[in-house]
């Protein structure tokens, strides 16, 4: 007489399917990490060339520089911070669309393409709105290996220095996991590159004869760095106007209609946080004067 078998898993059964499940899970997960980053890494590559290419095109209309060289025509002022320098890009109407200046998992808290409307867009690149700084007084001839737009980092120093303990963190000077930021070149190149350490606060990584990118490309002469704007717009970077305002959002205390700094005597901004302007002959300070006054 034949007897029936039980079709039902027995407990070791079930456990041991479970543990199989468990590894592949675990094997699984770093990996799809590591995709979705990659990923995320390419989609900001791909903003920084975009942006590289808007400053070369502005460039081609402004004897070679770059708008953070160039006086705002709606102010007199020159950028104080890389919003400002790319809101221009906005006003001269080659960039149209600022989602350019944000990347996945950066410091960009609003991802939307509010930029208002001609001549002043002063909806663009407020704050929030951007993650990219840039080496300021830079034009279209400068050495190509010179980092021209790279990912916000903390402080203006040169060289700059981002922290490595905020990977992965929406935090301004964050790096991506493993220490790493993307870098745009003064020749078109972008890449995702090692810094210095994977923790704490790291700067670029030093090359032979104690050079890093940066001060190898600038000849170890200090440049400025226009960094982003912290914090969070009104309204998702919207603002609703009352009639005949034309659209412009309201302007901070000591800033001007459309969100651009108070130019200073001289035409110049008064630098963030309250720091007097650049000292004359600095970059962002005014050009010596032909008859030698300044």
């Amino acid at each position: 007489m034949k007897t029936k078998r039980n079709q039902a898993f027995t407990l070791i059964e079930l456990l041991v399917v479970i543990t199989i499940i468990a590894i592949l899970a675990s094997l699984a997960v770093p990996a799809f990490t590591m995709v979705q980053t990659q990923g995320n890494q390419m989609k900001g590559v791909n903003n920084c060339k975009q942006i590289i290419l808007s400053l070369k095109q502005f460039s081609k209309d402004n004897n070679s520089a770059y708008p953070d060289s160039v006086a705002n025509p709606m102010t007199g002022g020159i950028a104080a911070s890389a919003n400002d320098a790319f809101r221009f890009l906005v006003m001269e109407q080659i960039v149209t669309d600022e989602r350019i200046f944000g990347c996945p998992a950066g410091y960009n808290t609003i991802d939307n393409n509010s930029i208002g409307q001609a001549p002043t867009y002063g909806q663009a690149l407020l704050p929030g709105e951007n993650h990219w700084a840039m080496t300021a007084g830079q034009t279209d001839t400068t050495v190509g290996n010179m980092p021209i737009v790279f990912e916000n980092p903390i402080g203006n120093s040169w060289p700059p220095n981002w922290n490595a303990d905020a990977a992965g963190q929406i935090k301004p000077g964050r790096t991506w996991p493993g220490g790493k930021i993307i870098i745009g070149r003064n020749d078109g190149s972008v890449a995702v590159e090692a810094l210095n350490g994977k923790k704490g606060i790291v700067g670029p990584k030093v090359m032979a004869g104690g050079m890093n990118t940066f001060t190898q490309a600038s000849q170890g002469q200090t440049q400025r760095v226009l960094n982003i704007v912290l914090g969070q717009a009104q309204g998702g970077g919207s603002y609703n106007m009352p009639p005949g305002q034309g659209g412009l959002p309201p302007a901070p205390f000591g800033q001007q209609p459309g969100g651009f700094p108070q130019a200073q005597p001289g035409g110049f901004p008064q630098q963030p946080g309250g720091l007097p302007p650049a000292p004359l002959g600095q970059p962002g300070g005014l050009p010596p004067s032909p008859l030698g006054n300044q």
